[in-house]
C-alpha cells in the first residue's frame, strides 16, 4: 500500500481533529514531555490540574520545589523523572530565553532540534513532536506506533527512527499541518486496531493488509 492511499483510507476512517490540543508553545513542550511512555489521557489530566493551579508557565515550573512537581505529574507516570525533565527544560528557558520557548523555537528547525536534543530526556520523539505541534515545522513524528504499522502493512519494516522518519519525508510534502494529521491518524489506528496484539476483526485496512489475523 502506498503512503497517500493508506492516509486517504485512514483519513475516511477516524475523526483526529483537535489533536494534540494546547494553548502555547510550552504547554506543547510540558505535554511531550509528560506522555512519554504513557497515554495522552493521562497527560491531559496533568495539564488541567497545573492550569487550574496557574502555574502551566515556565517561571512557575522553574521556580516550584521538585516534590510538589512530582506530585503533580505523578498521573503520567515515571512522575520523578518527568519532574526533573521539566524543571530542567524550565530552568534553561527562564535563563537562556527569558522563559520564551520562542527562544528556541523560532531558530531554523535543524539547528533548533539539536538544541533540544541535547536536553535531559529529550530524544528523536519528544523533539520532532515540539518542533511540529509548538514550532509548526514540517518533521514527520516517526513514533514506534508508526513503525508498528508500516511493518504489518508491509509499507516499510524498520526499527531506524530516523529511517522510517526520511522515508515519509521524502514521500509527503512538507507540511506541517500534513503531518500532524498523518502522525494523529497512524497514532489513532494503532492504538485502537493495531494494537500489540492487534484487533484484526474491525480494522478499516483489514483488506489490504499481510498480517491479518
Amino acid at each position: 500500500m502506498e503512503l497517500e492511499e493508506l492516509f486517504r483510507r485512514l483519513d475516511a476512517c477516524y475523526d483526529v481533529s483537535g489533536w494534540w490540543p494546547a494553548e502555547s508553545r510550552w504547554e506543547v513542550m510540558v505535554g511531550a514531555i509528560l506522555v512519554q511512555q504513557t497515554t495522552w489521557e493521562s497527560v491531559v489530566k496533568v495539564l488541567e490540574s497545573m492550569r487550574r493551579r496557574g502555574i502551566l508557565d515556565v517561571d512557575a515550573v522553574a521556580s516550584m520545589p521538585l516534590g510538589e512537581l512530582e506530585r503533580l505529574v505523578r498521573p503520567a507516570g515515571f512522575y520523578r523523572q518527568k519532574a526533573a525533565r521539566l524543571q530542567h527544560l524550565a530552568r534553561y528557558l527562564r535563563e537562556r530565553y527569558g522563559s520564551d520557548p520562542g527562544g528556541i523555537l523560532d531558530k531554523g528547525t535543524e539547528e533548533a532540534r539539536a538544541e533540544l536534543l541535547s536536553l535531559p530526556g529529550i530524544g528523536e520523539e519528544t523533539a520532532d513532536a515540539i518542533l511540529l505541534f509548538g514550532g509548526r515545522r514540517p518533521r514527520f513524528i516517526a513514533a514506534a506506533y508508526v513503525r508498528r504499522t508500516f511493518d504489518r502493512l508491509g509499507i516499510l519494516s524498520s526499527s531506524d527512527y530516523g529511517e522510517v522518519q526520511r522515508f515519509v519525508e521524502a514521500r509527503v510534502p512538507p507540511d506541517p499541518d500534513r503531518y500532524a494529521r498523518c502522525y494523529a491518524l497512524l497514532v489513532h489506528h494503532a492504538r485502537t486496531a493495531c494494537r500489540s496484539r492487534p484487533r484484526c476483526a474491525g480494522c478499516c485496512l483489514r483488506d489490504a493488509c499481510p498480517a491479518t489475523a
